[in-house]
């Protein structure tokens, strides 16, 4: 099970929201770069990074900090926010990023996702944010949406995706765990391959998690946990490969 640190940028600084509220962010590092490095030195083979500015306003804002983390951090990365059409897409391909993240067009436009499938299969992951009532939310979680997340999901299964991520933003900068039970009931009933994120606060949830590896979590996403050091990178990474 993958243990992969967050990066959420907004003006060009590394910052966390508290359940997606723009009003409630905490900056913590001027320079991306500085906790990208400081990600990779505990061990982290991935870093996802989501471009909030991109996400609210629906193109990508920050890609060139992205950039600057792969040419001189030896990491993979996953970038998303604002990737609402093919063109920027293979933009954000072409900048050396490995995998592109893709929400708000996949949701809303069944032409697009099916494109990306084809197309783009094997560098995009699809993200699905949802509120506690399993309810997609859209557009840097500023929008809901009437659609369920578990319907969704069927739907990506029949279309042949096999991995997605799910943030439940509900708990997404709460420090108050897992929803366990939401999640178990999913993967019971769901053929994908799943990582998930939101309110991953201690290494006992990281324990917890990694209990459901065989039934299909494959990874994990940390924020705010990693910079108010409630959790060191390091051991969640141990526990994730079973250490």
């Amino acid at each position: 099970m993958i243990v992969i640190p967050a990066i959420d940028i907004i003006d060009g600084s590394c910052v966390r929201l508290t359940r997606g509220d723009y009003n409630l962010k905490k900056k913590y590092f001027s320079n991306p770069l500085k906790a990208a490095q400081q990600w990779k030195d505990k061990g982290a083979s991935w870093l996802h990074i989501v471009d909030l500015d991109g996400a609210r306003i629906g193109t990508v804002k920050n890609l060139n900090i992205a950039e600057k983390i792969k040419q001189n951090i030896d990491i993979k990365i996953q970038y998303g926010g604002g990737i609402r059409d093919i063109g920027i897409l293979k933009e954000v391909l072409g900048s050396g990023v490995d995998r592109a993240i893709l929400g708000t067009k996949a949701i809303e436009d069944k032409q697009f996702l099916k494109t990306v499938i084809e197309d783009f299969k094997n560098k995009t992951i699809l993200s699905l944010d949802y509120g506690k009532d399993g309810l997609i939310f859209k557009d840097g979680w500023q929008k809901g949406t009437e659609i369920k997340l578990f319907d969704f999901a069927k739907e990506l299964e029949v279309l042949g995706v096999k991995e997605i991520i799910i943030t439940d933003i509900s708990r997404d900068g709460t420090l108050k765990g897992s929803n366990f039970e939401f999640i178990k009931k999913l993967l019971k009933n769901l053929n994908l391959e799943i990582i998930i994120a939101g309110g991953v606060s201690t290494l006992k949830d990281i324990t917890d998690l990694k209990k459901l590896e065989k039934k299909g979590i494959k990874g994990i996403i940390i924020g705010k946990a990693l910079y108010e050091g409630k959790i060191d990178l390091k051991k969640a990474i141990e526990i994730g490969i079973g250490q």
